[in-house]
């Protein structure tokens, strides 16, 4: 076993591993009896789209709403923005033992809490550089994705039987006081704030006037860069990833003949998967990454085709496998984004990165749960499917994507480095 960093025993690091971890143990819960009770509520996958479209649309949203974090403490924004959203959490249980809860209702909280995560991924991001440095971004990034997945893999598998048991509605209860105790937990914070620049107006007249540039500033940034190539692909895979999680409440009663906890398991299975690609990719970093990506990505399309055209227990672990490739991505790419990008430029570049690239999201919700209600769920894991075959073979025309070293040499910013 590999000896433990020195970061990983900062306080500030356990701190924060421990807000995820609670977080996480919300989060499974969230996914399913949120998902279910749409489900439920009205009946139709139609609006399972909807739902997702509308928790997906925050994300495209995200590059307006990141520089308002350097605003304010980050402290100060993860402890609010978590408060928050547990308050509209516990106000569902609370609408549907009064007055009675509406699917409308449902999804617009569903929107807002979207939105304020919107505001703490990238206060989360830049932290991390703060607490683990620089140096350390790949190896603290696979910390905390190995607890996430590993924490989603336990818990959203009996997510499902907890929301077979108690009810949608009560479940999402235990979201909200998981993510009320991260709140708390986020309070025990001391690293340092980095210093705004000197030129930089903290009056609220001051803030209106700089937001603009603050804006701006982030498409300058990566002008002339490669992470609009990178972007592309993420839009293209966030696409297909939600035409086939969309109908996955109705493809899971499907396979397992009507049984919610199947749900769970997908889930559950999903999660396995990420976490396996995020143990491994730290192992990763020294292969050619454009070659890495063409071959993984392919070979999830083949697996997912297995995910919809076999039984439940060999679609479940093709489903599974077929995820490994979507964290292997996933970390390389933000690690190098967060080693490269300036301190104070972290959030808004991959806040910028994320914003765009969720594009194909709200679009890919709506698609996948057209195609669900008109024809199959297991239609749209087809259509999935072979979208990863074809992504596959977009790298491999593409010459700056497909000749791309490991992730150690890949220069995110070539014309600066020619000046």
């Amino acid at each position: 076993m590999g000896k433990i960093k020195p970061f990983v025993k900062e306080k500030n690091f356990l701190i924060l591993m421990t807000g995820v971890f609670i977080n996480e143990l919300g989060s499974g819960i969230y996914l399913i009896a949120g998902m279910l009770l749409v489900l439920e509520l009205s009946g139709s996958v139609l609006y399972s789209g909807i739902a997702v479209f509308a928790t997906t649309l925050p994300g495209v949203l995200g590059f307006l709403i990141a520089p308002l974090a350097n605003y304010m403490k980050y402290k100060n924004g993860l402890v609010s923005s978590n408060f928050i959203k547990a308050l509209l959490l516990f106000t569902i249980p609370l609408i549907h033992y009064t007055v009675g809860l509406d699917v409308w209702y449902l999804i617009a909280v569903l929107f807002l809490s979207s939105l304020l995560s919107q505001f703490t991924y990238p206060i989360e991001s830049t932290i991390l550089t703060i607490i683990a440095g620089k140096d350390n971004v790949v190896d603290a990034n696979a910390y905390l994705q190995t607890l996430r997945q590993s924490m989603d893999f336990i818990f959203i598998g009996s997510a499902g039987i907890i929301v077979a048991l108690i009810g949608s509605v009560n479940a999402l209860m235990i979201t909200g006081v998981c993510i009320f105790l991260v709140a708390v937990t986020y309070t025990f914070f001391t690293f340092k704030q980095p210093a705004q620049p000197d030129n930089q107006d903290p009056s609220f007249k001051g803030t209106l006037k700089q937001y603009p540039k603050d804006l701006k500033g982030g498409f300058i940034y990566i002008k002339g860069s490669i992470i609009p190539k990178m972007i592309i692909s993420a839009v293209i895979i966030n696409f297909l990833m939600v035409i086939m999680t969309t109908n996955m409440p109705a493809f899971s009663l499907i396979k397992g003949n009507g049984n919610e906890a199947i749900y769970g398991f997908y889930l559950a299975a999903l999660s396995l998967g990420i976490l396996a690609g995020t143990i491994i990719s730290p192992k990763l970093k020294h292969i050619d990454f454009g070659k890495m990506i063409i071959f993984t990505y392919a070979a999830s399309g083949v697996m997912w085709l297995g995910t919809a055209l076999l039984p439940l227990i060999p679609s479940l672990i093709l489903f599974s496998t077929g995820a490994v490739s979507i964290s292997i991505f996933n970390i390389l790419l933000i690690s190098s984004i967060q080693k490269q990008v300036e301190t104070h430029y972290i959030g808004r570049v991959i806040t910028l990165l994320t914003s765009i690239a969720t594009i194909g999201m709200p679009i890919g919700a709506l698609v996948g749960g057209v195609i669900g209600d008109s024809f199959s769920p297991v239609i749209t894991v087809i259509v999935g499917s072979m979208g990863m075959i074809i992504f596959s073979i977009y790298w491999l025309s593409s010459s700056v994507l497909r000749k791309l070293p490991n992730i150690e040499k890949v220069n995110l910013f070539p014309e600066r480095a020619a000046e």
